[in-house]
């Protein structure tokens, strides 16, 4: 593979960038195929080769982002797409030219090897990831943020109630697991009291994540009604305690009403619950939720 461009042209672009302390030199965009029998080619990243003779490799994809995407095919993505980058790296390194290397997977190439201009390496990377790579784009926009805060409210509301000497007997009854019955999957409940039950929800601030947050939400509604049902079985059969027969069902919201995107998420929710039998409740943080909890359950006995 040769470089793109006129080569008349490529010494005055040298000497230009130099007067201007911009970086210049040569890039490779590595493509590769995800799969073995495959014609999808996916970017796995760029390789920079600066006039001054540094390589430098640069991975087209986040690490993080792909896990928490898509688990542990992401990650393998990731390190499939980082290696090559490694690898193309150090064949340039050793042999001061991109021609003859050999990728260490089967299905992997330089898609194109060109000159490049940029305010910096980093910046020079970056552009062309954005231009080359479609998952690169789309990972750019992904925001696990708001996701991460709500998996962990439970925890968030039972670390809260720990701290109430009043209310830190309850902390307990955090993550029950019921038995439902033969051959189906064992039911985990968020909070399940003597008298009080229920699940909590973080309120998102994106709205891009906001459908899957009344997803969920919607999800969380439909078991509470289950345990309606499920604590009127013979207790044996659910593994419910002698003490414990919940009578109050209510799914605790986690965030702002003055919020735009969080009033809107929390009306759709409260309209869901609506049509059942189950309460919707907003609190503004984990620490009223808790103390909302320890009232509930004092209350409803």
């Amino acid at each position: 593979m040769h470089p793109s461009g006129p080569p008349t042209v490529t010494p005055l672009i040298h000497a230009i960038t130099a007067r201007s302390g911009r970086v210049s030199g040569q890039r490779a965009v590595i493509e590769f195929s995800p799969k073995l029998v495959s014609i999808e080619r996916l970017c796995a990243g760029v390789v920079l080769r600066t006039d001054g003779g540094e390589v430098i490799p640069g991975c087209a994809l986040d690490k993080r982002k792909l896990s928490h995407a898509f688990g542990e095919s992401g990650v393998a993505l990731f390190e499939i797409a980082n290696v090559l980058c490694e690898s193309l790296a150090l064949h340039w390194r050793s042999t001061g030219s991109a021609e003859g290397w050999v990728p260490p997977f089967e299905g992997a190439r330089i898609a194109r090897l060109s000159e490049f201009s940029a305010k910096n390496a980093e910046s020079a990377i970056s552009q062309t990831n954005e231009h080359h790579s479609t998952l690169n784009t789309l990972l750019a926009g992904y925001e696990i943020t708001e996701i991460s805060r709500a998996t962990n409210i439970v925890e968030r509301v039972r670390g809260a109630v720990k701290r109430d000497a009043n209310a830190k007997h309850l902390e307990k009854r955090f993550n029950r697991v019921l038995t439902i019955g033969a051959g189906a999957a064992p039911m985990r409940i968020d909070f399940l009291g003597q008298n009080f039950a229920c699940y909590f929800i973080q309120i998102v601030r994106s709205s891009r994540h906001g459908e899957m947050n009344t997803e969920r939400a919607l999800g969380k509604i439909y078991e509470l009604e289950l345990l309606r049902k499920f604590v009127n079985k013979p207790k044996k059969s659910l593994g419910l305690l002698d003490e414990e027969r919940p009578k109050s069902f209510e799914l605790l919201m986690v965030g702002d009403r003055n919020n735009a995107i969080q009033k809107r998420i929390v009306y759709q929710i409260e309209a869901m619950a609506d049509r059942s039998e189950v309460k919707a409740q907003l609190l503004s943080d984990p620490a009223t939720a808790a103390a909302h909890v320890s009232d509930r359950e004092r209350l409803a006995a």
